[in-house]
Parts: C-alpha cells; sequence; structure tokens
C-alpha cells in the first residue's frame, strides 16, 4: 500500500489589482513558451515545455498544474490569495519560489510581498504525523 501526502502552503498578498496579477500570472503560463518575446534564458524553471502546464482561470480565480504540484489563486477585494500543494517540500518549495518571483516581476513598479505560511490543511495518510507549521518569506 502506498501512502500518500499533499503539501499545502498560502499565501494572502495585499494588493489593490488583486485580479489583474491573476490574470497575468495565468496568462503568463499559457503562453509560455509560445511567444517569441519570453525569454527562457531568465526564467526560473526553462526546463519547462508548454505541454507540462495546465492553466484555467477567469478574472476572479485560477488554477496552474504543473509536473510537480498545483497553484490555485482567489482574487479577493484587496487581496490575491495563492494555495500551492505538492507531494514533497522539494517540489512545494518550487512552486512558492515560482510565483513569489513572477508575482515580483510583474509587480515592479509597487512591489508586493509575497509571505507562504504552512496551511496546516496538508492531507496525510492514515497514522501520518501531521506537517509541523512552517513560514517563509520570499521578496
Amino acid at each position: 500500500m502506498t501512502t500518500e501526502r499533499t503539501l499545502t502552503a498560502e499565501a494572502r498578498i495585499p494588493t489593490d489589482r488583486p485580479g489583474r496579477y491573476l490574470v497575468q500570472l495565468c496568462n503568463h503560463f499559457a503562453n509560455k513558451g509560445r511567444h517569441l518575446t519570453h525569454r527562457p534564458r531568465t526564467h526560473t524553471l526553462p526546463e519547462l515545455r508548454p505541454d507540462q502546464i495546465q492553466v484555467e482561470w477567469t478574472d476572479s480565480d485560477g488554477t496552474l498544474r504543473l509536473p510537480w504540484g498545483q497553484c490555485t489563486l482567489r482574487a479577493l477585494p484587496g487581496a490575491l490569495l495563492v494555495r500551492v500543494e505538492a507531494d514533497d517540500q522539494k517540489s512545494l518549495e518550487r512552486l512558492e519560489d515560482l510565483v513569489s518571483t513572477h508575482i515580483g516581476r510583474f509587480s515592479r513598479r509597487d512591489p508586493l510581498r509575497v509571505e507562504w505560511r504552512s496551511s496546516g490543511a496538508a492531507v496525510n495518510a492514515p497514522g501520518e504525523p501531521a506537517v509541523p507549521p512552517r513560514q517563509q518569506s520570499t521578496d
């Protein structure tokens, strides 16, 4: 029997334009590798191929599915909520870095701060101990 555990982290990013950042992030990944102006050498994860990225979004909700996990976004009045999920800590940290880096690039004129927190809602296999809370701040 295999045991699966999904690790999660969440960030609440205060901004007056949460929908703008949600759409910009989702649009970026939906078009990754398809624009002539895209510069993979500056991308944090150049090994991704366009067929490995699945993106769905509206003005208020979005989902990014990548080979090592998933990111869900929700635009609320005054904040962008981001949740990342992965099967292991390394993958979770990759997702956190990916989102933080892109939010940082997209908000250069008015920098946004992304502070990740363990959601405490990790899904553990029966009998496994809970994942301890963790906080990471990235700029």
